[in-house]
């Protein structure tokens, strides 16, 4: 059993181990969405910069105006300050300003193959980025090259700091958040573990297990499902048992009174007065064991059936009643009434005989004077009603269950087994009081209905 309590701890872990990976991928993604968003950023506000600076100093009539904004004024003189100009010919003169052979050559080869008047550059000089704007201008009737460029000197530092700062901060917060996604790990898992030793607990019968019930989410649904199953399975134990007292005292009297019968008889003793009555006492007494065995053998008949398909045929429900009425007639002096016509419907004829005998054998054990049935067929299926005048039942009693018993405290299977043939049949049967007696009450789908096995009528 100690394996087994290996389970909701690593099921504890399991739980632990995904939300660290969610965390570790959420935390990939945001660095490296910060860190190109951080470069994009940064190259914007530099081309911003050196188009801002390059319009300015090409427009002298507007940086002229700036002084009447001081503040604005003094950041147009620094940002020109941090912005290198270059201006050439077509030809490739230098008219102004002076910058490194290799990227004045780039400049020049660039600006004769710029279509638009404006555009952007970047590019590497001994490993330093350069960012540089060219725009096309005339001078004097003259096409001339104005270039604008900026030394990357900072850039590549405060991108990686930033970077480095922001993934320290997320490693921090990620770890933090590592202990709480512990404690919800062992909260989700800790009435897993109570449910978990609660089964064990009901699988060894001790009924009185505890199961946590005042959940109100999945987990709580699933103890009270658990706790409905302790309930019903204590039931059956206790009925069980009962059952089981009930039958070897069911089945010790008759094989009681024909031993005493049959050693009676050896010793030419005869406790009816003749050799007939007695035999006829253990004729009879066999019977009534006969009964309880086959009843016993065919419930586990049932149980096998529930996992199996069935062989279907057709069955005359007509005639089968009719022939079961004149079997049951000699067993009593009672009135019998049959009404209406069910016509034909698809099962297995032996069990449905047997749901019908176990039915009119209890009517006539009950009835007082007459049993009374009604057949019908519509397309909703078949219906047969079962009535007899005898005492009424209680209703509060689940009749129908494996292990109920009746007011005498003996018990009966035959109800069950007649419940477990129609619900074989996906039909329906109901037992209950009417104005001057008992009845019970079938209905079966229409045969097209039932979905077990085609029809084989050969077998």
């Amino acid at each position: 059993m100690k394996l087994d309590h290996l389970q909701p701890k690593r099921l504890m872990w399991k739980i632990w181990v995904l939300i660290l990976l969610i965390i570790v991928t959420l935390a990939l993604m945001i660095l490296l969405t910060i860190r190109s968003s951080i470069t994009q950023f940064i190259d914007e506000q530099v081309y911003e910069t050196l188009q801002d600076v390059d319009y300015y100093l090409g427009n002298t009539n507007e940086l002229e105006n700036i002084p009447q904004n001081p503040i604005e004024y003094d950041r147009r003189q620094q940002e020109s300050r941090s912005v290198n100009q270059l201006i050439f010919l077509p030809n490739g003169r230098i008219i102004y300003g002076s910058a490194p052979l290799e990227l004045t050559n780039r400049m020049y080869q660039e600006a004769i193959e710029q279509t638009s008047e404006v555009a952007k550059y970047q590019t590497t000089i001994d490993g330093e980025d350069v960012y540089y704007i060219i725009r096309q201008n005339e001078y004097d009737g003259e096409l001339i090259y104005q270039a604008s460029y900026a030394w990357d000197a900072y850039r590549r530092e405060l991108v990686s700091t930033l970077y480095w700062r922001i993934s320290i901060l997320i490693g921090v917060i990620s770890l933090l958040s590592l202990i709480p996604a512990l404690w919800m790990s062992r909260e989700l898992t800790k009435p897993i573990v109570e449910m978990e030793r609660a089964v064990e607990k009901i699988s060894n019968r001790q009924w009185e297990t505890v199961l946590p019930l005042a959940r109100q989410d999945e987990l709580g649904q699933l103890a009270r499902s658990i706790d409905a199953m302790r309930q019903e399975l204590q039931e059956q134990d206790v009925a069980q048992q009962a059952l089981l007292q009930n039958i070897s005292h069911d089945l010790k009297t008759p094989i009681m009174v024909i031993r005493g019968y049959a050693q009676s008889i050896g010793d030419g003793i005869y406790p009816t007065g003749d050799l007939k009555g007695s035999a006829e006492v253990i004729d009879e007494e066999a019977s009534r064991l006969e009964k309880k065995v086959v009843d016993l053998l065919y419930v586990t008949k049932l149980e096998y059936f529930k996992g199996q398909e069935m062989r279907l045929e057709p069955i005359n429900l007509d005639k089968l009643v009719e022939l079961l009425v004149s079997r049951f007639k000699l067993r009593g002096n009672l009135d019998w009434t049959v009404e209406g016509h069910a016509g034909e419907m698809l099962g297995d004829g032996e069990q449905i005989r047997v749901a019908f005998e176990n039915v009119l054998d209890n009517a006539l054990r009950y009835a007082e004077s007459r049993i009374h049935i009604r057949l019908s067929h519509t397309e909703a299926g078949v219906e047969i009603t079962i009535e007899n005048d005898g005492p009424p039942v209680d209703e509060n009693l689940d009749l129908f269950h494996q292990f109920s018993r009746g007011k005498q405290g003996k018990f009966g299977l035959g109800l069950f087994i007649v419940q477990r043939i129609v619900t074989l049949h996906e039909g329906t049967v109901a037992l209950g009081n009417t104005s001057d007696g008992v009845a019970v009450h079938f209905h079966f789908p229409p045969s097209n209905s039932i979905k077990k096995l085609k029809l084989d009528s050969r077998n």
